[in-house]
């Protein structure tokens, strides 16, 4: 589904990430896992769009992608979501997962009928 492939990151004149490549298959399971301040945000923030990777490659389905927006991955049905502390308590579920798409025209955003074929109990607590 998503592959980078010996991917860099900048922030400034500050390297972030080198030479980091990886593989998540359609529907399979993929883990980043490591110590704080290695990069993990920092990776799924460039997978997303939201930060350009100064060098390397990242394809989707296959595709090689130039550089590429938030917005154009949220189209691709790419977007971030945030681990637990970084959501908005004042809002449901349902429109917590809807911020991934806030870049979209508002005719496009709703959430893929995939993400809770995946992740069932967010069905379950779309209102809570």
């Amino acid at each position: 589904m998503i592959e980078a492939e010996n991917v860099t990151l900048h922030y400034g004149s500050s390297q972030i990430l080198r030479g980091v490549s990886l593989r998540a298959d359609a529907g399979k399971v993929a883990c980043v896992m490591g110590n704080n301040g290695v990069g993990k945000t920092s990776l799924m923030n460039l997978l997303a769009g939201r930060h350009p990777r100064s060098g390397g490659e990242l394809r989707l389905m296959g595709e090689r992608l130039g550089r590429v927006t938030a917005q154009d991955m949220a189209r691709r049905g790419v977007a971030y979501v945030p681990q637990g502390r970084a959501i908005f308590p004042l809002l449901t579920v349902r429109e917590n997962l809807e911020t991934g798409f806030g870049c979209l025209p508002r005719g496009q955003r709703r959430i893929p009928d995939e993400i809770f074929d995946s992740f069932p109990v967010l069905a379950e607590m779309a209102q809570r």
